[in-house]
C-alpha cells in the first residue's frame, strides 16, 4: 500500500511579479523620439501606489517634507497591486500525472533549503519540516521507488495597473505607452505563455488632486 508523506502546492505564476517583470521587459524597448526621450529608466515599476510613499515621507517627522523632495525619484511610476477577487477563482482536475521522484525533483526541493519560510512561499507552499521528509525518504528508499501525483489547475487573477505622473501631457504620452506594452495580456497567447486568455480594459481621468 502506498503511503503519502507530503502534499504542497506550486505557484508557476505570482501575478503581481509577472506583470511587474514583463512590464519593465517591454518598457525598455519602447525608447521612442518624440514620445519617451530617453525617459523610460526614469519609470519605476512598483508593487504600490506612489501616493502611499509619498504620504509615509510626508508624515515621517525627521524627514525632509520639501515638496521636490518628496516627489523625486518616485514619479513617474506604473503601480501593479492585487485586484478584486474574480468571481470564478480557480478550476481543479487539469492535466493530472503521475511520475518517479529522481535527482532533479530532489535537487530543486533542495533549492529551497537555505530561503527562508516567506521566500519559499512565494513560489511554493510547502514547510521546512516536509522538504525533509520528502529529501530523507529518498534517500532512505532510493530512486526508481517514490511516486508523485500532480494535477495542474488554472487560476483567474486580477491586477491594477495604474500610472502615475505630474502633468496631463506625461500622462497620455506614458498612457499610450503602458497600453502598448500591455499586448502580452491581450487574446489568446501561445501555449509556451504561462497566461492564457489574458485581457485589459483601461479607466482614464482618475486623477487625485492631492
Amino acid at each position: 500500500m502506498a503511503e503519502i508523506i507530503a502534499k504542497y502546492s506550486d505557484y508557476t505564476v505570482n501575478p503581481i511579479e509577472y506583470t511587474i517583470d514583463k512590464i519593465e521587459t517591454e518598457l525598455a524597448l519602447r525608447d521612442i523620439k518624440g514620445l519617451t526621450n530617453n525617459k523610460i529608466e526614469l519609470i519605476n515599476v512598483v508593487k504600490e501606489h506612489p501616493l502611499v510613499t509619498l504620504m509615509a515621507n510626508q508624515i515621517n517627522p525627521e524627514g525632509n517634507r520639501a515638496a521636490d523632495y518628496l516627489r523625486s525619484g518616485k514619479l513617474p511610476a506604473i503601480s501593479v497591486t492585487p485586484g478584486s477577487a474574480p468571481e470564478e477563482g480557480f478550476t481543479l482536475g487539469q492535466s493530472p500525472s503521475s511520475g518517479l521522484v529522481d535527482a532533479d525533483f530532489i535537487e530543486a526541493l533542495q533549492g529551497f533549503q537555505n530561503k527562508t519560510v516567506r521566500e519559499i512561499q512565494n513560489d511554493v507552499l510547502i514547510s521546512k519540516a516536509q522538504i525533509e521528509t520528502i529529501i530523507a525518504a529518498y534517500r532512505r528508499i532510493g530512486t526508481g521507488k517514490i511516486f508523485y501525483n500532480k494535477t495542474t489547475w488554472n487560476q483567474k487573477d486580477e491586477v491594477n495597473i495604474s500610472l502615475w505622473s505630474e502633468t496631463p501631457d506625461d500622462d497620455i504620452r506614458l498612457g499610450n505607452v503602458l497600453s502598448s506594452t500591455l499586448s502580452f495580456l491581450r487574446g489568446s497567447v501561445s501555449d509556451n505563455s504561462l497566461i492564457r486568455c489574458g485581457e485589459f480594459r483601461t479607466t482614464k481621468r482618475l486623477t487625485n488632486f492631492n
